[in-house]
């Protein structure tokens, strides 16, 4: 695997957690839809329209709640797998992998646990991204 692959693979997870935060907020603005639309007085029909539309809005908030749960558990595989996959390095490149990529620490909070620059610690994560391309 080249350095570029890896590097998309150590992402995929961050990826798949971005586009769940996208369908987790459609999924918000959708069940607004789906509370009274407004307030009628004497009975009179503020708003008419030809067809009733509530229902697929909450068919296709039933449809985005199923796809965000398969989404997760997509999410909660690729991190045991890219967990398995770091877990044969050796401990120093482990921990700072673990702590970015699996933990979605800054790589400041990581430099800070492995007591080290910022810099140092950069150059460290390129390695130990090296060295998990070559095993895989």
């Amino acid at each position: 695997m080249t350095i570029t692959e890896t590097y998309d693979y150590l992402l995929r997870p961050r990826r798949l957690e971005l586009s769940i935060l996208r369908l987790c907020l459609q999924h918000e603005e959708l069940q607004t839809c789906l509370l009274p639309a407004a307030i009628r007085y004497d009975k009179d029909v503020v708003q008419t329209s030809p067809e009733d539309k509530l229902s697929d809005v909450a068919a296709a908030v039933l449809d985005l709640e199923d796809k965000i749960r398969r989404m997760k558990q997509q999410k909660a595989r690729l991190i045991l797998e890219i967990s398995t996959a770091i877990n044969k390095l050796d401990d120093r490149e482990a921990v700072i992998l673990t702590a970015y990529y699996v933990k979605r620490l800054t790589m400041e909070d990581v430099a800070d646990i492995i007591d080290k620059s910022l810099q140092h610690t950069y150059r460290l994560r390129k390695r130990a991204v090296l060295h998990l391309s070559e095993l895989m």
